[in-house]
């Protein structure tokens, strides 16, 4: 989160807001109004409190050189007299309107992302009807019976990611910018695409690949399955094999089992109908680069079983809640993690808890998020299952760490040890396949959409033992998987508490945080740290890298429990 700044005079915001709103604002009063807001959480939350309820605030970048109704806003009796007054006072100028339209423009920005992330997949992914229909205002639009099996890291141009589950829409060009998306069709056919790629689904056992690499894989029943290109056809014959299309749409197929039928092109008038004879066909570990519609015009290249994507990556993919009366999330109750392949839901009974041990914060922020009533001790907000409590802002270093971290006190010297967190787990937590660990932060809107960058670090350095930097979540501000959080309480310090002690007991007063929050997660992966596959791990030391002025908030950590005992 971003730090405290000192309180506004919220009525004389309120006052600007709506001069700049009627064309009466000055210049100086501009100026002060631009500074509040680019600057003070505050102002800003006021400001876009306003644009909330005034539904009509765009046609003001319509409106240059006139000056704006004072009715737009829901206001009080005596504030709308106010305005008329100062509007008599004050005529509107063009150049004040000008101004209206730069800062509208400017934090209209924010706005259109905030209803982006919040209206939900279900505005831009519209859902079928009984007719097949996907919107009764587009009747064009057909759902096909494909439908998302998976997404990793994925991230569409113009559009958050869909619903896992959610079926793409017929003909629709979908912009994968990067990520990876695995497609299932009804014949039991599925397809991994990495991005950055264009594809459409043309058909229930057809995949159109514009440009990109995917892989697909068709068991038995699924034969027939067909992937199209700019320039040819590839027909299953029971086979996995990989596609990857290039910018001059040179088009390599690479056949990893069984066989696949290559083809010229259909016709651009019927891509439906049957694809021309004499078709080549390439055998298993076969692989050949077509740049021409002649399918007989082709070369061979080396095969590379490494283009072949199996699968996707092991990361978080999920999680369940439980919820308050408004439908937001407060406490964890499962999560589902794919790991060595395996897509499992792991209860939180079966997690491993983890307490916080050592805390030293380097600038003046908030340092615990959580109800209305602090708990004793105040660091129980950083171990208990609920995902909108934590110790939050969390020191850090722009560099990972190197040697073990000084986690001792020498108030004498003022020295209070490495700056950031240690966990300690409540048992060891055992280095498996994909990741052993599981951290969820509070992520505000105006925070970084991938989630904020950390180092991650063994307690105790030994030989082969190293700091690992998360840069990107599993789970993002984009992902349809985070949910919106329960209403939450910044608690602010008088001073920086540097040490445990510290942050239970300098005074701190509760302030309710008026912006939306979701719970991102990412999946830490112990052998990205050095440690051997089986080895036993007690803690974790955590740092901020200093990238930017938002600080990771953790709010729930835990070991992921052996495979066996999931």
């Amino acid at each position: 989160m971003s730090s405290f700044q000192n309180p506004v005079n919220q009525d004389e915001v309120c006052q600007l807001i709506d001069a700049l709103l009627d064309g009466t604002l000055s210049g100086d009063d501009f100026e002060k109004l631009d500074h509040w807001i680019t600057t003070n959480d505050e102002a800003r939350q006021l400001y876009l409190d306003y644009l909330q309820i005034h539904q009509e605030l765009p046609e003001l970048i319509f409106r240059q050189g006139q000056a704006m109704p004072t009715d737009l806003l829901v206001v009080s009796s005596s504030r709308r007299q106010e305005k008329t007054e100062r509007s008599e006072q004050q005529p509107s100028s063009s150049n004040n309107s000008r101004m209206a339209v730069i800062l509208a423009i400017a934090l209209l920005i924010p706005i259109a992302l905030i209803v982006g992330i919040y209206v939900g997949f279900s505005s831009s992914r519209p859902i079928a009807g009984q007719d097949g229909t996907a919107n009764p205002g587009k009747p064009n639009e057909l759902q096909s019976e494909a439908y998302f099996a998976n997404l990793a890291h994925a991230r569409f141009f113009g559009e958050l990611p869909p619903q896992i589950g959610a079926s793409p829409i017929l003909q629709r060009d979908y912009v994968l910018i990067q990520g990876m998306v695995e497609l299932g069709f009804p014949n039991g056919a599925t397809a991994v695409i990495q991005g950055p790629a264009s594809f459409r689904v043309e058909g229930n056992d057809l995949l159109a690949l514009d440009i990109g690499q995917c892989s697909v894989h068709a068991p038995p029943g699924a034969e027939g399955f067909r992937v199209e290109t700019p320039e040819i056809s590839i027909v299953d014959r029971g086979t996995r094999f990989s596609v990857n299309v290039s910018q001059n749409s040179e088009t390599d197929v690479q056949v990893v089992e069984g066989a696949a039928d290559v083809y010229r092109k259909p016709s651009a008038e019927n891509v439906q109908v049957e694809v021309a004879s004499s078709p080549l066909r390439l055998q298993e570990k076969e692989a050949m680069r077509f740049a021409f519609s002649n399918v007989w015009d082709a070369a061979h290249v080396p095969f590379d079983r490494k283009r072949y994507q199996f699968g996707l990556p092991d990361r978080i993919i999920s999680y369940d809640v439980t919820k308050s009366e408004e439908g937001l999330a407060r406490a964890l109750t499962s999560v589902t993690v794919q790991r060595g392949n395996q897509i499992e839901s792991i209860p939180m009974e079966k997690l491993i808890p983890s307490k916080l041990v050592w805390f030293h914060a380097m600038d003046n922020h908030g340092y615990l998020a959580g109800d209305r009533d602090l708990p004793t001790p105040r660091v129980a907000f950083a171990s208990d299952e609920f995902l909108h409590t934590g110790v939050i802002n969390i020191g850090g270093s722009k560099e990972p760490l190197t040697s073990d971290p000084v986690m001792t006190i020498d108030q004498s010297q003022d020295d209070f040890g490495t700056p950031g967190i240690a966990i300690e787990f409540d048992r060891p937590v055992r280095n498996g396949p994909g990741p052993d660990v599981v951290l969820f932060e509070l992520q505000l809107i105006m925070n970084p959409l991938e989630g904020d960058a950390f180092h991650v670090s063994p307690l105790k350095f030994e030989d082969g033992l190293h700091s690992h930097t998360v840069t990107s979540f599993d789970l993002t501000m984009e992902s349809p998987e985070s949910l919106l959080l329960d209403e939450v309480y910044l608690y602010r310090f008088d001073r920086i508490p540097r040490s445990l002690e510290q942050l239970e007991t300098i005074p701190c007063s509760p302030h309710f945080q008026a912006f939306k929050k979701q719970a991102i997660a990412v999946g830490i992966d112990l052998s990205d740290l050095g440690y051997p596959e089986g080895a036993l791990v007690d803690g974790l030391f955590l740092q901020d890298n200093l990238a930017d002025d938002d600080y990771l908030d953790p709010v729930f950590i835990a070991g992921l429990p052996d495979l066996a005992e999931s």
